[in-house]
């Protein structure tokens, strides 16, 4: 891939993957989850992403720092950050930050609005994993070993709220029985 870099595609794969660099990745998980706050007046929707993200990094900080594997031996369009190649945060946290969003978009009413969010929010990712192997920081089994996580991690955090709905919804089933009885 380095041999077939052009500026087009320099400038394109720096936008993308800058996207999820961390600070992004975290002021974006807070910024979409007061937005579903504020649009749904349910907190633990607007918790999802951030619950995501946090998971994937309990992940990726250990098993960087255990593996230590070095970045590929190409010429590199960024400044490799202090973790080791494998597996790619990047592509983790877009994952876990993207698909939870996926997942969320399930639940909107517009057609038309959760097709292309949905649409957008599970494609990204790969654009991503895409952009860290263009611009010469991972290996491929870096991206793939990226992205597993990253869509676990986003699950996981989706499974959780479902859970904790379907508790509370049993609760007030319950306290309605208790009041009527």
């Amino acid at each position: 891939m380095a041999a077939e870099r052009d500026g087009v595609l320099n400038g394109v794969t720096k936008v993308v993957s800058t996207v999820n660099d961390t600070w992004f990745t975290i002021g974006g998980a807070i910024v979409i989850g007061l937005v579903l706050l504020a649009l749904t007046r349910k907190w633990w929707l607007s918790v999802v992403p951030l619950l995501a993200i946090s998971l994937e990094a309990s992940l990726f900080v250990p098993v960087t720092h255990l593996v230590g594997r070095p970045r590929p031996e190409v010429g590199r369009l960024d400044n490799a950050p202090p973790t080791s190649s494998f597996p790619s945060g990047h592509t983790a946290a877009s994952f876990a930050l993207f698909w939870s969003l996926a997942m969320l978009a399930t639940r909107m009413e517009n057609t038309a609005l959760r097709r292309t969010v949905h649409t957008l929010c599970v494609l990204f990712p790969f654009g991503v994993g895409a952009a860290r192997l263009y611009r010469g920081m991972h290996h491929f089994s870096d991206i793939v070993f990226g992205g597993l996580p990253g869509i676990g991690c986003a699950l996981a955090a989706y499974l959780a709220v479902r859970a904790a709905e379907r508790h509370a919804t049993e609760r007030q089933v319950d306290r309605g029985k208790l009041t009527t009885a």
